[in-house]
């Protein structure tokens, strides 16, 4: 493992281990969404081998952004509504390439690591506007 990708490791665990810790209700339902998916995604690579499963990532990845969805009108943040466009656009790419058989490429993992930067980055914008927020009834 280079440098780079431990450190991009460490921000994929740390960012929604401090939305947890130090975020108000938004944030933490956000990195829990965020957890559930990360956690559901290794188990189907785990025992299935990435082999077969795009229809399968395909339903957390639409679970995680109608979710976001959810969570944004419910508290109508624009950083939630960023983590929900992002995952609606990658929703879009990831279904593209599924009905298309297009085979995974360069172009499929920069949308997915564009995605997920988005997400974790609206996260940390949560977390540090929740301090000026005033407590959610």
């Amino acid at each position: 493992m280079s440098a780079l990708e431990a450190v991009l490791f460490a921000l994929t665990v740390a960012i929604p281990l401090v939305a947890l810790v130090a975020g108000k209700t938004p944030e933490r339902i956000a990195a829990l969404i965020y957890v559930f998916n990360a956690i559901a995604t290794g188990i189907c690579g785990y025992f299935l081998g990435f082999k077969d499963i795009g229809t399968i990532l395909l339903t957390f990845d639409g679970i995680m952004a109608l979710s976001f969805l959810v969570l944004a009108v419910r508290y109508n943040y624009i950083w939630i509504a960023l983590m929900m466009g992002a995952m609606s656009g990658y929703f879009a790419i990831h279904a593209y390439y599924l009905a298309m058989a297009i085979p995974l490429d360069k172009m499929f993992a920069i949308s997915s690591n564009i995605a997920t930067g988005v997400v974790l980055l609206s996260l940390t914008i949560g977390v540090v506007t929740s301090r000026r927020r005033p407590a959610e009834p």
